[in-house]
């Protein structure tokens, strides 16, 4: 198997296990009436699920088989890592105006957007350096 292949494999893989994981506690807490929990962790679910999706696209763009496997694996990490800056960006913005405006509840929301980013990021990094020192 490709080296982009594997990645994709193993990381997505990793990837829905944990938004399952935040969509399953969110049912939990919403059952037990922590409404605003239960949304915290919805918010993290729908946050996997858009870098599920960018990951997707960065691997659609980066790995036609053309070119060395190191090489396609370096594409697609510079492809995604590109949503890590372009996607949480906003939020950082909104984040401030939220502090400056006592906004805490919403200030809170973004806060947990970033964490969330920055966990999967940090996953992908895991999966990619492995398969990267491995070829």
């Amino acid at each position: 198997m490709r080296l982009c292949e594997q990645l994709k494999e193993e990381y997505l893989k990793e990837l829905a296990l944990l938004e399952n994981a935040y969509k399953k506690k969110s049912a939990c807490l919403a059952e037990e009436g922590s409404n605003d929990e239960a949304i915290l962790e919805t918010i993290k679910a729908n946050i996997c699920d858009i870098f599920y999706k960018m990951f997707n696209a960065s691997y659609k763009k980066s790995c036609s088989h053309d070119e060395c496997e190191k090489v396609e694996l370096k594409k697609l990490s510079e492809a995604y890592f590109h949503f890590f800056d372009k996607i949480p960006s906003p939020w950082r913005e909104k984040m401030t105006k939220d502090k400056e405006h006592n906004m805490m509840e919403e200030y809170h929301k973004e806060e947990i957007k970033l964490e969330t980013a920055e966990k999967i990021k940090n996953l992908f990094i895991k999966y990619f350096d492995r398969l990267y020192k491995e070829a």
